[in-house]
Order: C-alpha cells, then structure tokens, then sequence
C-alpha cells in the first residue's frame, strides 16, 4: 500500500490542473464505510451475482467459483487496498508540496529525470512521514474486522481469522467478557510494543546516516 500511494502521490504532481479531481476519486472510497464497503465487495465477488461472472463463463471457466476459502486473503488485499490507498496517498502528498522546490529544480538543472528525483531527493525526505503511515497500516491490519465478517456470510471462516473477528466472537458468541477484555488488552500491548520497535529502530537509521 506505502509503494501503490507513493507512486499516486507522486503522479500527482504531474496533474497540475486535473490534479485535484483525481485526489478526489482516489480518496472516495475511504469515505465509504467499511460494512458498506464489504456489502458491496461481498456482491462483486459472489458466484451467483458478481459481474465477472459472465466474463468467466465466456472464458470456460463456469465451474470456477470466486469466492473461495484461499482465495479470501488476496480479496480482503484487494478491498482494503481499494479502501485505504487512497487516503495514504493524500496524506503522501500533502508531505510531497511541503518540499522546497529548490531541490528538484537544482536537480534538474543537473539533468535527473522525474523518478530520479522522486526516488533518490524526495523518498528520503518523506522517510519520517512513511514510517508513520507504515505503523498505522501496521495497526490497521491487526485490526481488520468489518470486511472479512461480511465476506464470512458467503465462505465459512473460522472466528479467529483474524484477532479482532475472534475478540468479538469470544465476548458476543460465547458470552466470555472478561476473555475477550485480557484479548484486546494483550493486541493493544503488542500494537503497542511493534510501534516501539519501528520507532526505535528507523530513529536509529535517522541518526546513523546524518553528518
């Protein structure tokens, strides 16, 4: 997702006048819910209702169900790629025009190209604002709920496909409160330990590499 929204931030800029329609569209999709965005999904990849189902059965591929148990992984990428790239781009870009343009008209008069710039001035001048974005993605996807429980009323799922499905089902399903309490207390601790980490370890880079 940090790769996907730091391409589109960077395209960004080559849009001066179109730019901020396309901030636009790629932003939408965070604004939509995610129970809205799972029923919406759970219709797309459906077998009998999802609108590649025609272009699979013209492809000889009628039997061929979409929504299957290993398949759910690379859906729940495409959906939450489809939700938050949009939104990890904007704040990407909001960091990019922060930028003197000093730097990239001098590296222009020196003759780099548009990716020389963006990959060898400006991504390392965004490294602060990626890690952060690396740990909330880092946060999120521990906490990944709504779309694998809606796509859970068209495959069987365990309830523990992931820890958030299985604190709520241990509380709600099961009636064991105080179980799904110490469960979320030890995620928030590990949240916690992993961003500690991350930080420790990128400010240590930080440091090593100034003069």
């Amino acid at each position: 997702m940090l790769f996907l929204a730091t391409v589109i931030a960077l395209l960004y800029e080559t849009r001066k006048r179109s730019g901020a329609v396309y901030r636009f569209i790629y932003y939408l999709p965070y604004t939509i819910p995610g129970i809205v965005a799972g029923i919406v999904w759970s219709y797309i990849f459906s077998d009998s209702m999802s609108p590649f189902r025609p272009l699979l059965d013209l492809l000889g591929y009628a039997d061929t169900k979409i929504l299957t148990r290993p398949n759910v992984p690379l859906i729940l990428l495409v959906i939450i790629l489809w939700e938050f790239t949009g939104y990890t781009a904007f704040v990407v870009y909001s960091s990019l025009i922060s930028i003197p343009k000093e730097f990239s008209e001098a590296a222009q008069l020196d003759g780099a190209s548009f990716w020389q710039i963006a990959f060898k001035i400006k991504m390392p001048l965004l490294k602060d604002v990626l890690i952060t974005l690396f740990i909330f993605n880092a946060i999120g996807a521990m906490q990944v709920f709504n779309e694998p429980w809606m796509l859970g009323d068209l495959v069987v799922l365990p309830n523990n496909y992931t820890p958030a499905m299985y604190i709520y089902s241990s509380a709600f399903s099961q009636g064991r409160f105080t179980y799904a309490a110490a469960m979320g207390m030890i995620l928030a601790g590990l949240t916690c330990l992993i961003s500690v980490y991350v930080l420790r370890t990128a400010t240590r880079q930080i440091l090593r590499h100034r003069p």
